[in-house]
């Protein structure tokens, strides 16, 4: 039927021709937009995000110099509130986000 030459030689050329497919995506996953090394260039960038349910999270996004709260639903995005200080970075960043929070929503509704 096959003989040993022609099946090491089949082998071999589907081996490199999946090395080369699997090297193109790894490349083409590199070089695409939007990835970390890029996002201190971006006008736009979420800050951070909080899970408050399957479909629903809390967002803060970086416009420009503008820290914006923003909620996200399954159906909907609805800009919350404005932040008068940016978020700060680090450790314990997640408590004073939720002061931050909670102080603009309390300006939002008029409390």
């Amino acid at each position: 039927m096959y003989d040993a030459d022609s099946l090491s030689s089949l082998s071999l050329t589907i081996g490199m021709i999946v090395v080369l497919l699997w090297g193109a995506i790894w490349l083409m996953r590199r070089m695409r937009p939007g990835m970390p090394a890029m996002l201190d260039n971006r006008d736009c960038a979420v800050v951070r995000s909080l899970t408050l349910g399957p479909r629903e999270r809390l967002l803060v996004v970086r416009v420009g110099e503008r820290h914006l709260v923003v909620g996200v639903g399954s159906a909907q995005v609805s800009l919350l509130c404005e932040l008068d200080a940016p978020l700060p970075q680090g450790p314990g960043g997640d408590q004073k986000f939720g002061e931050a929070i909670r102080k603009a929503m309390g300006r939002w509704r008029g409390g």
